[in-house]
Order: C-alpha cells, then structure tokens, then sequence
C-alpha cells in the first residue's frame, strides 16, 4: 500500500468516526440526554409536527444505529492496532489489555456522570475479542453476523412462542392500567434529573447493574460484539488498505444489497405497525408478530449500519464528497475527548445540576443545538490538533498504557 493511500484510508476512519460521533450526539440530544425511563408527559408535551417528523426520522434513521456503527469501528481499530504490533515485532496481548482496562476506566467515571455510557460495555467486550481473533474468517463473519442481527434475543423468545402455539388456555387480557407500585420513570426522574451531582452520581454508579440487565434484555449487547467482529473481519480481508479502485466494486456490491435490505425491512416493518394502529389487531400482545417484527427491526437496524459505513466510505472517493467530509476527521481521530465533551454538553443543559432543561428545549430546538454544538466541535478539533498530537484524553491514555509521557505538543 502506497503512502497516500495509507493517508487516505486512515483520513477515512477517522471521518468515518466523526460521522458515528454525529449520529450519537443526535441520538442522545433528542430526548434531553436520556439514558433511562422518562415519563410520559415529557414526551406528550412536544407533540408538534416538526417534533413528530425528527422523532421519526431519528427511529428511522438514527437510534440504535450509530452505537452499532461505532463498535464496527472499534472492531477495525482492534484489527489495525494488533496488526501493526505484531508485524513490528511488539508484543499486543498485554499491551492491549491494560489499554482496554484503562478505558474501562475512564468508561466507569463517565457512567458515574451519565448512565448512557458505553465505554464501560465496550471494555469486558473488548476481551472477549482476544481469545476470537484466533478464529477463522468464516467464523469471524458468521458469529458477527448472528450477533448483528440480534439473534441471540429472538432465541429466548422462542420459548414463549412455542407455549403460546401450543397452549390450550386462552392468554390472560393486557392489563388496562398501568403496573401496580411506584412509577419507574418517576423514580430515575427524581435521582437523574433532580438530584444535585453527588447523589445523581451515587444512584449511577449502584444502578450499573440495571445497565448491563438492560444491555442483555435489548440484545444491545450482542449487537455491539457483532459489530466487533465484522469491524475485525473488515481489517482482516484489507479492505480499508486498498486502492479506491479495488475496494469500489467490494463496498457497491455490499451497499447495494445492505439498501436492499433496508428498504425491505422497513416496508415490512411499518406496514405491520400501519395494519395494527389502522385495523385495532392487537398484534402487539402477539408473540408471533413479536417475533416477526423484532427480526425485521433488528435486520434493518444492522443493514443499514452497513449501509451507512459502505457508503460514507465510497463517497469518501469522490472529490466533492472529500471536501464536505474531511471536516468530520479530526473529529473522529479525537473521538474519545468528543464523545465526553458530548456528554458534558448534556449534563450542562438538562441535567438538575446544570441548566435543568430537561422537558422545557423542544426536539427540534434539541437537534439545532447538537448540529451547531458539532460544527463547533470540528473547529476546535481542527485548531487542536495544528498545536498538538494528540487530544487531551487520548494523550493521558496513552501516556497511561505506555507508562511513559508521550509528547503531545507540536514544536
């Protein structure tokens, strides 16, 4: 590989990261910076139109994408990092162990800040990766691809489908009120959102058990090692080393039929709901319908985050696309200060502590705020890295895995 195309590639990751960094933010932005159970009148309060259009556009096109885009990345970094120390002879186990432990870390103090988190996921993940790197490609891509698509949570269903077709008794009616004893919203309310910084972070660090409850419940977790291993796949086969002109035909081929698959799993999937709200069916107590809208949510999820990642990736090729993109890149080659200066942003605006916007900023307002908070952030990131090497958090973890000061300021 040719030293352009190295530079080229590696500009491309980091855009690629800048981009999983909007989409996050978007996410979490939307909702006041939510990581748990909000009552429902906050949401019943801004159910204007352009309100209603974003909050279908960001289940559409945004949420539970971008965390997954994210962890394909991290998977591609896996790769890249083992590969780079192996070949110069460095050793990468160790090494990489205790730069995952660290991040943990670093993920742990976050969450005690805000329970969305997800460094503290991504470090016992990140061991996992150890023992499956010694895995062929084909079982790389296999495993990766089950998980992806959250399979493992559509199994453990299948036992109440199976009670459910094969029981005699008719199912109980849906409970017309809401669940007996105290409102679970209201309670992460109280300690998230109006409590001062010391209590919110006391009730966070005791509730990470309910984070990894709802990590395996939602099958997120699955689908963030999925992402893992096809990033890792990705590195294996060389894709992002190639020239423009040999991974063109590999990612149009993987675009076009991911779009394909996209589109299907929509339509599928809106018209279920559209038949169910239209008709009164009652389709959602069904473990069958369950079933069959879950795997073509978790299928559309997946594909379009491979969408998403081959299609940046080939526009990254074309020049007009270069130039709107690129700003994204030192974004993405600081992704770990942005994520927590993202996250800082939140806390300030709706939080107790802060602003305690919480409910008050409309979605739409929420959205203009996080586009322009962004813009700033690509500035900064420009300005920062002409005077240094690294971004400040990035510089301390890797002073900490090499237990050594590493230069940061450019002479």
């Amino acid at each position: 590989m040719s030293s352009e195309t190295l530079k080229q590639r590696i500009i491309t990751v980091d855009a690629l990261r800048g981009f999983a960094l909007l989409g996050i933010l978007l996410a979490h932005m939307i909702y006041w910076y939510n990581a748990g159970p909000l009552p429902g009148e906050y949401f019943q309060k801004h159910n204007d139109t352009a309100s209603g259009i974003l909050g279908f556009l960001n289940e559409i096109l945004i949420s539970g994408k971008f965390f997954a885009f994210f962890s394909f990345l991290f998977g591609l970094s896996f790769f890249l990092q083992m590969n780079s120390m192996e070949e110069s002879g460095r050793p990468f186990v160790w090494r990489y162990a205790w730069r995952i432990t660290i991040m943990g870390i670093i993920g742990l103090i976050h969450h005690a800040f805000w329970r969305g988190d997800i460094l503290s996921i991504y470090a016992p993940l990140g061991f996992i990766l150890l023992p499956m790197r010694k895995l062929s490609n084909k079982w790389i891509l296999t495993i990766g691809i089950l998980l992806a698509i959250n399979l493992p949570s559509l199994l453990m269903q299948l036992p109440g489908l199976i009670e459910h077709l094969t029981s005699t008794t008719p199912p109980p009616p849906p409970p017309s009120g809401p669940p007996p004893g105290p409102d679970p919203s209201q309670a992460f309310f109280k300690n998230v959102y109006q409590s001062d910084i010391w209590t919110m972070m006391k009730n966070n660090i005791i509730s990470i058990g309910e984070k990894f409850d709802f990590q395996f419940g939602s099958g997120r977790i699955y689908v963030t090692l999925g992402f893992f291993l096809l990033g890792m796949y990705s590195g294996r086969k060389g894709w992002f080393a190639m020239s423009a002109e040999e991974l063109k035909p590999i990612f149009k081929k993987i675009k076009n039929k991911s779009g394909w698959l996209v589109l299907v799993t929509l339509i599928g999937g809106l018209g279920i709901y559209g038949l169910n709200e239209g008709f009164k069916l009652g389709w959602e107590s069904s473990p069958v319908v369950g079933i069959i809208f879950g795997t073509l949510f978790n299928l559309n999820n997946a594909s379009l985050v491979v969408f998403y990642v081959t299609g940046i990736t080939l526009l990254m090729n074309r020049k007009f696309w270069q130039n709107l993109l690129y700003p994204l890149a030192p974004i993405g080659k600081m992704a770990l200060t942005s994520y927590l200066l993202q996250t800082a942003l939140g806390l300030v605006l709706f939080f107790g502590f802060g602003f305690g916007l919480v409910g008050v900023t409309p979605p739409w307002l929420n959205w203009l705020i996080a586009i322009a908070f962004f813009i700033v952030q690509a500035f900064f990131c420009k300005w920062w890295f002409k005077q240094f090497y690294f971004g400040p958090v990035e510089w301390l973890w890797r002073t900490a895995t090499y237990f050594k000061i590493q230069p940061f300021r450019k002479k």
